[in-house]
């Protein structure tokens, strides 16, 4: 059987080149976070090998729990109309666990049995977004059998990927607002678990959105923020007009309706220190560019901020911030109940 091997090019890219190669033996091992690219890799697969008439015969997809047995007979089973037969076992019990219930010695042998002889006329098709590195057959399959590691794409990947998608929707999108979409959906963030999956599904949303022709910034603004952009920008608005009773009432609707109270004034923070950033640099004569230039983000968010900076004065945004800073500490330590805090929040801003 073909050995495991590494190359520096992405999952992707090495499995297309296979894939036109027709390169694979019949037993593969697939895992990481992009389960969208797993997901398109196996049904390439389906789609290369299986016959559409017979795919309800020679293409099975197994539940997690299945059993060594019955994993064995359907990846022995021989196609009768096929090229070849795909077996997918997607998050294996054995794959994401290192004694998963119902699992004994004798059937992990059973796998490595086959393993070491297998059906070549099956694909038998590993998969796991999270595999459990510990796990005896996570170990076999990485070290025998052919290993694709779907991780997450890099920039040019990932613009590449989203420019693809809006084009066959015939739609056109500026390198620039394209360079907005990827910064707003936080993709590259730490942490973060904004997957391509969740990209498919906002460049989806865009379109519908938009005039079916361009996307512009405000395309992804409203699409990606929604509610919660319209709750920053009136919640600013009602705070540089003094309005209180106002901004109260928004800080309890954007809570009422199910969002984390921390979240909210985490992105009260970032908004509040972007509008001082740009207050400090308008004071100090620089336009538009130069201040893009200078935070090095995206020219549609300082253009925003800009909006507000002429509405405060730096002293007044840095009490704010004080304010929003002391907040968000006195309800994590417990010192005042959250509506209590919110309602000095506001009082004091």
């Amino acid at each position: 059987m073909a050995g495991n091997f590494t190359k520096r090019q992405h999952a992707f890219k090495t499995f297309s080149a296979d894939l036109k190669a027709d390169d694979f033996p019949p037993v593969l091992f697939m895992y990481g976070p992009e389960e969208y690219l797993i997901d398109w890799a196996v049904n390439s697969l389906v789609r290369r090998f299986v016959q559409p008439s017979a795919e309800a015969l020679d293409y099975v997809k197994l539940s997690d729990d299945t059993g060594a047995d019955q994993l064995v007979e359907a990846a022995s089973t021989f196609s009768m109309f096929s090229e070849r037969r795909v077996v997918w076992a997607k998050d294996f019990l054995p794959l994401t666990s290192v004694n998963p219930r119902g699992f004994a010695s004798s059937d992990r042998d059973i796998i490595s049995e086959y393993l070491k002889n297998p059906n070549e006329g099956t694909l038998l098709i590993f998969s796991a977004s999270e595999p459990e590195e510990k796990s005896e057959l996570v170990k076999e399959l990485k070290k025998n059998c052919r290993t694709y590691f779907f991780d997450k794409l890099d920039y040019s990947q990932l613009a590449a990927f989203a420019e693809k998608r809006f084009k066959s929707a015939g739609v056109f999108i500026s390198r620039d607002t394209l360079k907005y979409l990827i910064d707003e959906t936080g993709y590259f963030n730490k942490e973060t678990e904004y997957r391509i999956l969740n990209l498919v599904n906002d460049i989806k949303k865009i379109i519908a959105y938009g005039d079916g022709r361009t996307v512009t910034e405000e395309d992804v603004s409203a699409t990606l923020n929604g509610d919660m952009d319209t709750f920053v920008f009136n919640f600013l608005d009602a705070v540089s007009s003094n309005r209180k009773d106002a901004a109260f009432s928004l800080l309890h609707n954007i809570l009422a309706s199910g969002n984390d109270v921390f979240s909210i004034i985490g992105l009260l923070v970032n908004h509040f220190e972007l509008v001082l950033e740009v207050r400090e640099f308008k004071e100090d004569g620089l336009g538009l560019a130069a201040i893009t230039s200078k935070l090095r983000i995206h020219e549609f968010r300082v253009k925003k901020a800009m909006s507000f900076a002429d509405k405060f004065t730096v002293e007044k945004l840095r009490s704010i911030l004080s304010q929003l800073y002391e907040t968000d500490r006195n309800i994590k330590t417990g010192a005042l109940e959250q509506s209590l805090a919110l309602e000095l929040l506001v009082g004091r801003i």
